[in-house]
């Protein structure tokens, strides 16, 4: 019995080896062939093109396998969802009747129908049947479905609970449930469907979340009912990708739009394609009236469209039937827009994390990409909070020959030339259309209502920006503009420089002396009796202001070498009370961080308390913001 034990052991061993060699097929290993999965698995993976894993996918899928609950975070655009599906398609490499085994739980309807296609795709090899749950569609074709005995179920929360309450169906076969975008649904309000639903799910489920910001302390996520879970948290090493450039623009709140049209029309090359964020919906369908206007091929995405104008919308855009597309933050969120070019943040985000989300659609599996920002004033504690998230510092543009090798990460302003030349423009095309003119001033109303609900920024960015304001304006113009419109920007500055200092006329002059002779003579004998006298007396003003300067610095050489002495005594004492080694900061390096990827936002116990579920995004209506 013995001999035959260690004979069947070994048959395995050699037939593991042989199926891993097979799987290698002699290439290099660190990729896919090097996890010994199945061939199904495996082809799907070959024929959808992957070739190596991400990170993301490196780190979980041996995890997964070994049935341990994980929250990974990385990320959007990580390949989180092929992190989840692969080990699925091994977990259940055959189709049973007997009932679903894997829930995949979406918070949005596109992110649901997304996952539903790319199961597909990955998993075009396995035998696995898989269904979609969705709010909006017919419940009877619903219930023909999960008759049916599908092996995946993809679903929102609200749709699936309703469809588990009204046929009572059993979830006892479950064994995999997924959370995708887990922050997203708990920010959306379904803690309780979520709750409701775990209830009914069996206690020996494998349970994972994926999502591109969680916070570190797993009591937000206790609700989850995770059990013993390993947090993987690439998002610290892998915040952004490294082929993503960004551009911060400052400017007025009046002259962001005549910086977007100069982006898509002069900045952003003609077949590349651009994802415009808004705040509301209702500067959504303004820009979208007013860029259609000016001959841009664009499309819209927002809360107030129903799914199948989404759909259509989302269809155009990826088909590149349209170069730019304009969202909202709640109606984009997990919406998979593959090989995007560029992101443009006409509001700035009020979160790190929401900024995390927008730009991080770009720069994808290896391509390059740029994130444009145009920050007004009231914006600027914004960006800092982003810096300091990004545990980047502020840095001001220099400006460089080359108009594509400029330097990613700088602040700098759009040259003044634009401002004039497009602004007529645009006055113009809104004053001849009175639908502008009344979705403008809908507009402003909407805008009005967001920044009064719209969450704070940390105290220190409040207090860095105050003092930022000043030099808002002074700031040099942006290296990802032409030269020459930094020339012309640099020879009206000239020549208004020149403007200021020029000496004014007195009225009598200004008349001229043909208006009045007599008064023009008086002011001529003014100006020979007195002109030396005044020159003097400035040039002597000079010099005392001159004097007093220098009697300030001797005053504060003076009072300085008097503190020297009484410093030295303890400059010793001081180093050390401040040395690494025994000096305790009051806050942790990476707090900044942590902050921008919690929920809450606070780690107070009294807020997680109190606010069961935290809104992360606003709404784009206006009538909604509170």
């Amino acid at each position: 019995m013995e001999h035959n034990s260690t004979d069947d052991e070994f048959d395995v061993l050699s037939a593991r080896k042989l199926v891993n060699s097979m799987n290698r097929k002699n290439k290099k290993s660190g990729g896919f062939q090097a996890m010994g999965l199945s061939s199904a698995t495996f082809n799907g993976i070959i024929k959808k093109g992957y070739k190596l894993p991400t990170p993301i996918q490196r780190k979980t899928i041996p995890i997964i396998l070994s049935g341990r609950d994980v929250v990974a975070m990385a990320r959007t655009g990580s390949g989180k969802t092929a992190a989840f599906l692969i080990p699925l398609f091994e977990k259940f490499p055959c189709h049973l009747p007997t009932g679903p085994r894997a829930l995949i739980v979406s918070p949005t309807r596109e992110l649901a129908l997304q996952t539903l296609n790319f199961t597909k795709e990955l998993g075009r090899y396995t035998p696995l049947k898989a269904t979609v749950i969705l709010g909006g569609d017919k419940m009877e074709d619903q219930f023909a479905a999960l008759h049916s005995s599908p092996d995946i179920i993809i679903a929102t929360p609200g749709r699936f609970l309703h469809i588990l309450m009204e046929m009572n169906l059993s979830l006892k076969t479950i064994e995999y449930v997924v959370f995708d975008e887990g922050d997203r649904l708990f920010e959306l309000g379904f803690a309780e469907q979520l709750s409701e639903t775990l209830k009914r799910l069996p206690r020996s489920r494998q349970t994972l979340i994926f999502s591109a910001t969680l916070p570190k302390n797993l009591v937000e996520f206790a609700r989850a009912g995770l059990v013993d879970p390993i947090l993987l948290r690439l998002d610290l090493n892998y915040k952004l990708s490294c082929n993503l450039k960004l551009a911060h623009i400052t400017c007025l709140p009046e002259e962001k739009s005549v910086i977007l049209v100069h982006l898509l029309g002069k900045v952003i090359h003609k077949d590349e394609q651009a994802v415009v964020f808004f705040a509301t919906k209702h500067h959504v369908e303004f820009f979208q009236t007013l860029l259609v206007d000016l001959g841009f091929e664009c499309t819209c995405i927002h809360s107030g469209l129903d799914p199948s104008a989404r759909n259509l919308s989302l269809k155009k855009f990826r088909s590149r039937t349209t170069r730019v597309l304009l969202v909202t933050d709640v109606a984009a969120r997990g919406v998979d827009i593959p090989c995007l070019d560029n992101v443009i943040n006409f509001h700035f985000p009020t979160q790190p994390k929401l900024f995390l989300h927008r730009v991080g659609r770009v720069a994808r599996a290896g391509r390059n990409g740029i994130a444009y920002s145009l920050v007004d004033p009231d914006e600027l504690p914004y960006l800092l909070d982003v810096f300091m998230f990004l545990g980047k510092d502020w840095k001001v543009c220099q400006r460089s020959n080359s108009q594509v090798d400029w330097e990613s990460d700088c602040v700098g302003r759009a040259p003044r030339s634009i401002m004039s030349n497009l602004a007529t423009r645009l006055e113009t095309i809104s004053s001849e259309n009175a639908s502008l003119q009344s979705m403008k001033k809908v507009c402003i109303n909407a805008m009005k209502r967001f920044i009064q609900t719209r969450p704070n920024a940390s105290w220190e960015s409040i207090r860095r920006a105050k003092d930022l304001r000043d030099a808002h304006f002074s700031l040099p113009v942006h290296q990802l503009f032409d030269n020459s419109a930094e020339k012309e920007d640099i020879t009206s500055n000239e020549i208004l420089g020149v403007i200021r200092h020029l000496k004014l006329p007195t009225i009598f002059e200004a008349m001229g002396k043909h208006v009045n002779p007599q008064a023009f003579a008086t002011m001529t004998k003014k100006r020979k009796l007195h002109d030396h006298i005044i020159a003097r007396h400035a040039a002597q003003r000079s010099v005392d202001e001159t004097n007093n300067e220098l009697k300030n610095l001797v005053k504060k050489k003076v009072s300085l070498t008097d503190q020297i002495g009484t410093c030295n005594v303890n400059d010793e004492m001081s180093d050390n009370l401040e040395n690494i080694e025994f000096f305790v900061p009051y806050s942790r390096v990476d707090e900044a961080t942590e902050n921008g990827l919690s929920i809450t936002g606070t780690k107070s116990q009294f807020f997680l308390d109190a606010k069961s579920v935290s809104l992360d995004l606003p709404s784009d209506e206006s009538h909604q913001i509170r």
